[in-house]
């Protein structure tokens, strides 16, 4: 249930992020319609939350504006796999979690 949560919050903050970008790259609605080949009316509803994202609505914005996805979403940054940053101790050994 807490992933769906996360989930439906990330998904909601995405349309403030698309608008944003948009307009800090001074592209009308119009413009990244072409760019992309999704409507108006559909780039519109993404932003203003109207409509849910997709992978297949998401991928054309990202490539026209050329970021990277995370960015669109509002993914946290991934560090390396291979690192663990939280040690703990027990029974006189020390773990990486």
């Amino acid at each position: 249930m807490d992933e769906e949560k996360d989930l439906d919050g990330v998904l909601n903050g995405v349309g403030a992020r698309l608008r944003k970008l948009r307009k800090e790259r001074g592209a009308t609605l119009t413009a990244l319609s072409e760019a992309t080949g999704i409507s108006v009316s559909t780039l519109s509803r993404l932003e203003s939350g109207g409509r849910k994202p997709s992978l297949e609505l998401l991928l054309p914005i990202a490539r026209a504006h050329q970021v990277p996805l995370d960015e669109l979403v509002g993914a946290p940054p991934v560090g390396d796999p291979r690192v663990r940053t939280k040690p703990s101790s027990g029974t006189g050994r020390r773990i990486c979690r």
